[in-house]
């Protein structure tokens, strides 16, 4: 999966014992709806969806 670099800058703000599984399940969300690129949007939408 790609990641934009403003989503990647923004992961990496991420603790890093969270990281891993937070990058995951966003993942995870992006795919279930389709996107090829996570960027911040797609983020917003995981996080909101996800209860993050």
């Amino acid at each position: 999966m790609a990641w934009s670099p403003e989503a990647e800058a923004r992961v990496e703000r991420i603790p890093s014992f969270i990281r891993p599984m937070a990058r995951k399940a966003i993942e995870r969300y992006a795919e279930g709806k389709g996107y090829r690129t996570i960027t911040e949007t797609v983020m917003d939408e995981a996080r909101a969806a996800l209860g993050m």
